[in-house]
C-alpha cells in the first residue's frame, strides 16, 4: 500500500503534531512519502490571496506520477482545500487527520466551516488524535462512522542519561532529601503553570520538602517569574528555559511527580499531553485537568489523579496525595509505565492507522 503524507508540520519543526507525523513515517510497515514545505512548494508567500496556489500542482502531480492508494491530508486548511478541489477531477481516496487546535481554527469564521464540512464529508476516514476533537467533528459532521481515534505514541525506552548530567542537577539544586515536583511544556497561559505556583505556599507548610521545576519557553516567561517572586518561592520553584532533550528526561527521572494542570482558552485545548505518558514510562505519576483530549492519556486512580480545570483545592490536594503518600505515589507510576509500555506505543498506533486505510 503506497501512502502519501502531505503537510506543513514536519520536522525539523518541532511540536506536537510534528512528532506524531515523524513517527507515524517512521513506523509505518509499506511506502510512505512525505510531501513538506521546507523547500516552499506548497506555499508562495508572495501571493497576496491563495498563497497555498502551489500545492495545487504538487498533490495533481503527485497522485498522477505515483499514483498513491491513499492521500493522507494533515493540516485541514488549506491542503484540505487543495485535496478537495482536486478530488473534482481525480479519483482517489484521501483521509483527514485532526489534532484540536487546528480544527477549531477551520471552523472558527462561516467560510471556513463550509470548507471544512465539504473536505471532511468527502474524505474516506477523519482519524482524530484524542477525543474531544472527535466528539467535535461528530457533531460538527453529523456522523461518527467515518470518524476514528488514534492516540499519539510513545517509544519503548526513554534516552540514556549521562550519570554527570544527573549528578551535577542534584548538586546545582540541592536536591538531596528534596521531593521534584516537575512541570515541562510551552510557556502558555492554557498549560497553567500558575496554578501550580499559586497553591505551593500553601503546600510548602504540609511539605517543607518539595521543590518545583518548569521546564519552558514561551510568552508566559516574565508572568511565571513574576509568580515566583511574588510568591516568595525563591529557592523552592525554578524556570529552566532552552532545555535539551536530555535534560528533560534527565528531569522526568529525578522527579517524583509530574503536574500540567491544563485549561481550554477560546477553543485552544491540550490535544493529549504525551509527556504525561512520558513521565508514567518512568513510573511517575501525573497530576493532570479534564480538558480537552488529556483524559486520553490520564485516568484517575490509574495512572495519576485527574482533576477539575480551574480546581485549586484539588490540585493543591492532588499534589500533597503523591507527594506524602510514597506508596499511593509508587503505585499509580507503576501503573502508568505499564499502561504506557502496553497500550501506546508508536508501533501499535501507527499500525492502527495503517489497518484503517487498508480496510477500505
Amino acid at each position: 500500500m503506497k501512502t502519501v503524507l502531505i503537510t506543513f508540520e514536519f520536522p525539523p519543526l518541532v511540536g506536537g503534531v510534528e512528532n506524531y507525523y515523524k513517527n507515524l513515517a517512521d513506523h509505518w510497515p509499506e511506502e510512505f512519502i512525505v510531501l513538506d514545505n521546507h523547500d516552499n512548494k506548497l506555499l508562495n508567500k508572495k501571493l497576496l490571496f491563495f498563497k497555498w496556489l502551489p500545492s495545487l500542482k504538487v498533490i495533481f502531480s503527485t497522485l498522477k506520477t505515483l499514483k498513491p492508494d491513499w492521500l493522507i491530508v494533515g493540516d485541514i486548511l488549506p491542503l484540505g482545500t487543495a485535496t478537495w478541489l482536486i478530488s473534482f477531477f481525480i479519483s482517489f481516496k484521501y483521509a483527514v487527520i485532526l489534532h484540536g487546535l487546528d480544527f477549531s481554527k477551520a471552523t472558527n469564521s462561516s467560510w471556513k466551516r463550509f470548507l471544512s464540512k465539504r473536505i471532511l464529508k468527502t474524505a474516506k476516514i477523519i482519524i482524530c488524535a484524542n477525543s474531544r476533537t472527535a466528539e467535535l467533528v461528530i457533531a460538527f459532521i453529523g456522523s461518527d462512522k467515518k470518524v476514528k481515534i488514534v492516540n499519539p505514541g510513545i517509544n519503548s525506552q526513554p534516552p540514556i542519561i549521562r550519570p554527570e548530567l544527573m549528578t551535577g542537577l542534584r548538586s546545582n539544586y540541592d536536591l538531596t532529601g528534596k521531593q521534584v515536583l516537575l512541570s515541562i511544556g510551552r510557556l502558555i497561559k492554557r498549560k497553567n503553570v500558575a496554578d501550580v505556583l499559586m497553591v505551593l505556599p500553601e503546600i510548602l507548610q504540609t511539605n517543607p520538602k518539595l521543590c518545583y521545576i518548569i521546564l519552558g519557553n514561551g510568552p508566559e516567561e516574565d508572568n511565571i517569574k513574576k509568580l515566583i517572586n511574588d510568591e516568595e518561592l525563591k529557592g523552592k520553584a525554578w524556570l529552566l528555559n532552552d532545555v535539551s532533550d536530555e535534560e528533560k528526561w534527565a528531569w522526568l527521572e529525578l522527579c517524583d511527580v509530574f503536574v500540567m494542570p491544563t485549561k481550554e482558552i477560546n477553543g485552544d485545548y491540550e490535544g493529549f499531553g504525551i509527556v504525561y505518558l512520558e513521565a508514567n514510562l518512568l513510573a511517575k505519576p501525573v497530576i493532570a485537568t479534564r480538558s480537552g483530549g488529556v483524559s486520553d492519556a490520564v485516568i484517575d486512580g490509574l495512572n495519576g489523579r485527574l482533576i477539575e480545570p480551574g480546581d485549586a483545592t484539588g490540585l493543591k490536594q492532588a499534589i500533597i496525595e503523591l507527594t506524602t503518600n510514597q506508596a499511593l505515589s509508587t503505585q499509580l507510576g507503576e501503573q502508568g509505565k505499564a499502561r504506557a509500555l502496553n497500550d501506546f506505543l508508536w508501533t501499535k498506533q501507527v499500525q492502527k492507522i495503517y489497518d484503517l486505510l487498508k480496510s477500505y
